[in-house]
């Protein structure tokens, strides 16, 4: 039965092409000014391109309906800043930091878990298998030149996992032109970063050569509280150890461009980490270490008007390797002496179509087939198999002021039931200035691996896990004009199937889906720059993550790990070549357990520095972080760093 699904998966996705040439042949001819201004699909799973200018902010020109926010890396040239922290910025979003420079840190989008949250890296996902969601502190920020926060549920652009949201890493572009960027940085706790960048060209052909190194020792200060967090005094300060970090990546890419309307792209991205493990503050470890790899390698073929004018085809075909070793010599972690390696493989291809009907419509259909394989004998090896096919319209109306986009994907996914994803978004736009939409649809995440197969210990794993459940709806405004961008939004989704582990006889455990949530809130956001010599972003995010489930303890409480405030401002100013700033970043208390009977403190966080250009080719930095060394904590067990000083120099030529 699957084999005949797929096949009719791929005959849809034929068919659609084929019906799009045939129309194009006998319909009105594309508008060229429209075809250059629109920005075609990049494929199921790989983010639309967002226009930036002033008066369509944060807008996808694929999806004007989703709420999308653009973060260009350009404004933080001269700084030392990480991918987390970036992303942590955003409306919507929040982060959960496991220690500081180098340490796990995962997102969550409106409420959602890591699970629930599709990261990709020029539209590859990079999600394991095994779950737990992706890590942020393994993406180079020196290497990326946008980031794009896709917020609300959308598994019928995205498939399996876009239940929270979507972040796509879009790295530098290689260009025609030649340029080149060096940076280092040095700070607290014996913090060293370098990095350097080429990019040129020479006829048809292009290239970009990147790469960075990060160390900190990690060993910074913080409030111990011996294990008796209601007795202050026997409260000491503390130095965090075994918690460094060597990061190293690479990032090569070329592309080949015979014409106008062909090009061919080929890109390797290659990251690894050795780090210490210093494990919670009441059982510290001083050998546990770690190392991870990951290196994705993508090959991109697009054509544009080869076969019928407004059609562009694209094909891309990639795989990403990930491998990760824990050695507790000791068994400090893990009672007994244990090391272990996990080697995943995700090979993929995908096809998609894109074809402008006209001047006032886009119609893409895309195909997709991949392969999780896991080498790791605690799980016995398993493997999942995922055929995809998705459609979307989008319709203009009313000199493009009414847009209309309608789609839906279907999931074929080896380990679990067939899922079908619709979605419709609507946006309407009165005036220039002013526009106003919203979404509804319905997303899912796959039970990981993990939780399908793990079996050790006191864990079992579930075969016949669901997957999770949900229906999200959106609605909100934008007002954009050349000196201010504003959005405002209410969002919900209605969460079920949620996966939790279970006790099930003496001290084992077992998932089930037995869960419920109603993730609910408000997010806004402000960009403002009333002068040329100050500007002023702002975020805003009220969540209401509620506990549904039928368990009296915490049904109705907020589930735990996400905070119900969240909220982020940065002032800016620009006298000459100085570029001063201030950030402040408050989150509100954190529930620890379900009961909500425990708390963390919430937490308030100023950042200050400057950037000075000296010249048009350097850039001086100086900033200091958490400047009221706040002594805060994401999870419990696991301090952040207090105050820190660091300086960057940037060169650019």
């Amino acid at each position: 039965m699957r084999f005949f699904a797929r096949c009719a998966l791929l005959l849809v996705c034929a068919f659609g092409v084929a019906a799009g040439a045939s129309a194009q042949e006998g319909g009105d001819g594309a508008d060229e000014a429209w075809a250059d201004e629109t920005l075609l699909d990049e494929g199921a799973t790989a983010l639309p391109e967002v226009s930036v200018s002033a008066q369509r902010q944060n807008e996808s020109l694929d999806d004007p309906p989703v709420f999308v926010e653009t973060i260009d890396m350009k404004p933080f040239e001269g700084r030392f800043v990480t991918t987390e922290e970036v992303i942590g910025q955003a409306a919507g979003v929040n982060v959960r930091d496991f220690g500081g420079l180098g340490k796990l840190s995962t997102v969550s989008i409106r409420g959602s878990s890591a699970d629930q949250v599709v990261v990709l890296v020029d539209g590859v996902r990079i999600n394991p298998a095994t779950g737990g969601g992706v890590d942020l502190s393994t993406i180079p920020p020196e290497q990326i030149e946008r980031i794009e926060v896709v917020r609300g549920g959308d598994s019928a652009f995205y498939g399996e996992g876009a239940v929270g949201g979507v972040i796509n890493i879009v790295t530098k572009k290689a260009a025609g032109e030649t340029y080149n960027t060096v940076s280092t940085s040095y700070g607290s706790f014996n913090t060293f970063q370098a990095a350097a960048t080429r990019s040129a060209g020479h006829g048809k052909w292009s290239y970009l050569a990147s790469g960075s190194y990060l160390h900190s020792d990690g060993d910074f200060v913080f409030e111990n509280d011996n294990g008796t967090e209601f007795n202050s005094a026997d409260d000491f300060d503390d130095v965090r150890e075994n918690n460094e970090t060597d990061n190293r990546s690479v990032l090569f890419k070329v592309a080949y461009a015979p014409s106008d309307r062909v090009e061919i792209a080929a890109q390797n991205e290659f990251f690894s980490s050795s780090k210490g493990l210093p494990g919670l503050v009441t059982f510290p470890s001083e050998r546990v270490h770690q190392q991870d790899l990951r290196n994705t390698t993508t090959v991109t073929g697009t054509t544009q008007d080869v076969g019928a004018k407004g059609l562009t085809l694209k094909t891309r075909a990639a795989n990403r390797y990930s491998y990760t070793r824990f050695h507790d010599p000791a068994g400090e972690q893990t009672s007994i002496p244990l090391e272990t390696t996990q080697h995943e493989y995700q090979p993929e291809i995908e096809q998609t179509a894109s074809y402008l009907w006209g001047r006032h419509q886009v119609v893409s259909v895309s195909g997709l087939f991949r392969k999780n394989y896991l080498i790791d004998n605690e799980f016995d090896n398993p493997e999942r198999t995922t055929w995809a096919a998705s459609a979307r319209d989008q319709l203009s109306f009313w000199r493009d002021r009414i847009t209309l986009v309608p789609a839906v994907r279907y999931d074929d996914v080896s380990d679990i039931d067939g899922q079908w994803s619709p979605k419709f978004g609507l946006a309407v736009r009165p005036v220039d200035a002013l526009t106003v939409k919203g979404n509804v649809g319905r997303s899912f995440r796959a039970p990981n691996f993990n939780e399908l197969y793990f079996n050790q210990g006191l864990v079992l794993g579930n075969p016949d896990l669901k997957p999770e459940r949900a229906t999200n709806y959106d609605a909100g405004l934008q007002i954009a004009t050349p000196w201010l961008f504003t959005e405002h939004a209410y969002f919900r989704s209605e969460v079920e199937d949620l996966i939790e582990y279970l006790l099930i006889s003496g001290f084992r455990y077992k998932p089930f889906n037995i869960g419920k949530a109603r993730l609910e809130g408000y997010e806004g956001s402000l960009r403002l720059t009333p002068f040329e010599y100050a500007s002023l972003v702002a975020s805003y995010t009220l969540t209401y993550a509620i506990d549904e489930t039928e368990y009296p303890n915490r049904r109705d409480r907020q589930i735990p790990g996400r905070p119900r405030h969240d909220a982020f401002g940065r002032a800016e100013g620009h006298a000459g070549p100085f570029s001063p700033f201030v950030e402040y970043h408050y989150i509100g208390g954190n529930f620890v357990n379900q009961a909500n009977t425990k708390l963390l403190d919430e937490r308030h966080i100023w950042n200050a520095g400057l950037v000075a250009n000296m010249g048009e080719r350097y850039k001086l930095g100086v900033e200091v972080k958490n400047l009221a060394d706040d002594r805060a904590v994401d999870v419990r067990g696991f301090p952040l760093p207090g105050r820190s000083v660091f300086s960057t120099l940037e060169a650019h030529w």
